[in-house]
């Protein structure tokens, strides 16, 4: 198994190259039989109504090209590859391109945020850091864009939920966003609602003064070690 891997911001022409389930997951999609009356209630104004109508509409249309929505209408879609094989995918966006989020109990969540749809890695990448790393592109890119926070929904294996319906949801498991930086914010059994601040030290951050700090190891190592010519190659005869 190839260990090398990067990131991509995967274009809207490239979805149709990937191979993996995500691409045709229509999980966010299906929120149920619209009721007004009870999306105005929770909505926090008309122009947030309106504009997660809107969406929700324009989503049902491209059911089966979910991410290709996505892509269009704003969203951000990054992929892990090792070589030319797609391992991995995260797709995250305003919280109005995901209308499944309003039948959760927290909905609608912090409206300046962006919210993370999916985190999905193939089974034989798990625990090597593709996840983590993916998050991390998309820390950064939020952070050089002033985006303050993350929140996303997360899973807990329950007696009551099915394992094979937990294994196959897109929510991404609570324990992994909490060692990931993520606390939650709005508790419940099952799905809680968990968040990421960017403003304060984040895996993103963390990860790049990690860096700086093995840089100045190494140059403070290479000042004090002197180099010994007598053992050096071109001065032996």
């Amino acid at each position: 198994m190839n260990m090398n891997f990067t990131i991509k911001d995967l274009a809207q022409d490239k979805l149709d190259d990937v191979k993996l389930k995500c691409i045709n997951c229509s999980f966010w999609v299906d929120a149920g039989k619209p009721d007004l009356l009870t999306d105005v209630n929770i909505s926090i104004s008309i122009w947030e109504f309106l504009r997660s109508k809107f969406f929700e509409l324009r989503s049902l249309r491209n059911k089966k090209k979910f991410l290709n929505f996505i892509s269009a209408s704003g969203g951000i879609i990054k992929a892990a590859f090792s070589s030319k094989k797609c391992i991995g995918i995260l797709v995250a966006g305003r919280y109005y391109l995901f209308p499944k989020l309003k039948l959760f109990r927290f909905y609608p969540p912090d409206t300046n945020s962006v919210f993370l749809g999916c985190l999905f890695v193939l089974p034989e990448y798990r625990n090597l850091g593709v996840g983590k790393k993916l998050l991390i592109s998309l820390e950064k890119d939020l952070i050089k864009n002033k985006i303050s926070a993350i929140e996303t929904v997360g899973k807990r294996l329950n007696e009551d939920m099915d394992i094979e319906d937990y294994v196959n949801s897109p929510i991404i498991p609570v324990k992994f966003l909490i060692k990931n930086g993520f606390y939650i914010k709005e508790n419940a059994e099952i799905y809680p609602l968990l968040r990421l601040d960017l403003s304060t030290i984040s895996i993103a951050k963390e990860f790049l003064q990690s860096r700086f700090a093995l840089k100045n190891i190494v140059l403070k190592r290479a000042i004090k070690t002197p180099v010994n010519f007598r053992d050096h190659p071109e001065t032996r005869n």
